[in-house]
C-alpha cells in the first residue's frame, strides 16, 4: 500500500485534506476500482464491512476511443468518489503479462486515476492482484489456496472471484470484472489499515 499524497499549500506548509475529515455516523468508505476499458467498482464501509454498493462500467473500442474512455472511467470515478461519501480509494495494479500494449494503456488510464486522486487530495492506494488473490483463496476454506501464476492460471483466478462472491456475498454474476473488484474492496477491509487522523495506508499484521 502507498499513501501517494503531498500534503503542502502554497506556502509549503502542511494542511489536513478534505478526506480526513470523517462524516459523522457514515462510517469509513472505501472504493474498490478494477481499471480497465470495461471495469467494475465497489464501494464497502471499512468499519463493519458492510458491501454498500457496486457496479460495472463499459466504454467499447467501437464508441469510445481509448483516451475517451479513460476521460470517461475518470469522471465516473470522479462521481462514485462524491456520491458516496468516500474517504479512500483503491485501485488494483497494473502487471505486465504478454501484450506491452494493453500494459501501456492500463498504465495511461491508472496514471489518470491517480491524478484525479492527488488533484482533489484523496486518500488512495495500489493493490497488486497477487495479494487480494491469495487473500481470498486464503479467506475462502473451500477454495483451492494456490497461487496464481502465468496466463494458464489467468481463468482461474476469475473463475476464484466469481465463486468467492458468491460464497460470501451470496451474489451470483458471471462478470468477472465485478467479482475481482468486490474481492479487492473486501481485501482492502479485512487486510489493510487505514488511519483517517494521519491518512496513512498501510498493510494490517493477519
Amino acid at each position: 500500500m502507498r499513501r501517494l499524497l503531498e500534503q503542502r499549500n502554497k506556502k509549503g506548509e502542511g494542511f489536513p485534506p478534505p478526506f480526513l475529515k470523517l462524516k459523522g455516523g457514515d462510517g469509513l468508505n472505501i472504493l474498490a476500482i478494477d481499471q480497465a476499458r470495461n471495469g467494475a467498482w465497489s464501494v464497502f464501509d471499512y468499519e463493519d464491512g458492510r458491501l454498500l454498493d457496486y457496479g460495472v462500467f463499459s466504454y467499447d473500442a467501437a464508441h469510445y476511443t481509448y483516451s475517451q474512455a479513460i476521460l470517461a472511467i475518470e469522471e465516473l470515478m470522479d462521481g462514485l468518489i462524491k456520491d458516496h461519501n468516500v474517504d479512500a480509494v483503491f485501485i488494483e495494479d497494473i502487471q505486465f503479462r504478454t501484450n506491452i500494449n494493453t500494459l501501456k494503456k492500463l498504465a495511461h488510464l491508472q496514471g489518470v486515476l491517480i491524478n484525479l486522486c492527488e488533484r482533489n487530495h484523496y486518500l488512495y492506494g495500489l493493490v497488486a492482484p497477487s495479494q487480494w488473490q491469495n487473500f481470498c483463496r486464503s479467506y475462502d476454506v473451500g477454495m483451492d489456496s494456490r497461487p496464481v501464476r502465468g496466463n494458464e492460471d489467468r481463468k482461474k483466478s476469475k473463475q476464484m472471484s466469481i465463486q468467492f462472491v458468491s460464497d460470501v456475498f451470496n451474489i451470483e454474476t458471471g462478470n468477472d470484472n465485478l467479482a475481482d473488484a468486490i474481492c479487492i474492496g473486501w481485501y482492502v477491509v479485512k487486510a489493510v489499515e487505514i488511519d483517517p487522523s494521519k491518512g496513512i495506508v498501510k498493510k494490517k499484521a493477519i
